[in-house]
């Protein structure tokens, strides 16, 4: 069997591996994981804008960072994002202040069906998150779109990665409107 290893396999690997852990985890840290990746997202974004403008032109920086590969400024302001975003949702789904405490659904199906689209729609959002920070996109600056060409070349080589860029409001926007909804529909049973 041969397998090429290609961004589209990477990515459905993690969605893969993220259900599969809401699972283990359960819907109501699948909440907090969903919760605690919003909060990381703007803390990371302000975050690595801020090094950038202060750190990041440094030249004692800049030469430490070209021994791991990094070449120039914006290299160096996506690799602290996806850093501190990294750590900040593992930081908040271990020992964050979230609690999430729902009143789960009665039937097994029930559950594991909003398990799974919860798990679904917070792969969603990080894998998005990291896409839109590598493609310079910021949420507070703003001032980058998708159409870029910088990312043109990375994206052009996934058809996931492209469609993930091109819809990554949505993905932002749905766990939201997942969990009102779930929220709305608990009330009536």
């Amino acid at each position: 069997m041969n397998i090429n290893l290609t961004w589209d396999l990477f990515i459905l690997v993690f969605f893969g591996i993220i259900v599969a852990y809401s699972f283990i985890i359960g819907q109501n840290n699948t909440l907090k994981i969903i919760l605690g990746t919003y909060v990381s997202a703007l803390a990371a974004d302000a975050a690595g804008n801020l090094f950038g403008q202060y750190l990041g032109k440094s030249q004692p920086f800049l030469k430490a960072a070209s021994n791991i590969g990094i070449q120039d400024q914006s290299d160096a302001m996506i690799f602290m994002k996806v850093t501190i975003f990294i750590l900040l949702v593992i930081v908040f789904t271990v020992r964050g202040g979230i609690s999430v405490d729902l009143k789960l659904a009665k039937s097994v199906f029930s559950r594991m069906i909003l398990t799974g689209l919860f798990g679904f729609l917070s792969a969603g959002l990080i894998i998005s998150t990291v896409l839109m920070y590598v493609s310079g996109l910021s949420f507070i600056a703003g001032g980058a779109s998708v159409g870029q060409t910088s990312i043109t070349a990375f994206s052009g080589q996934s058809p996931f990665v492209q469609q993930l860029l091109t819809y990554y409001n949505f993905w932002f926007f749905l766990p939201v409107i997942a969990i009102l909804v779930r929220e709305f529909l608990a009330g009536k049973e």
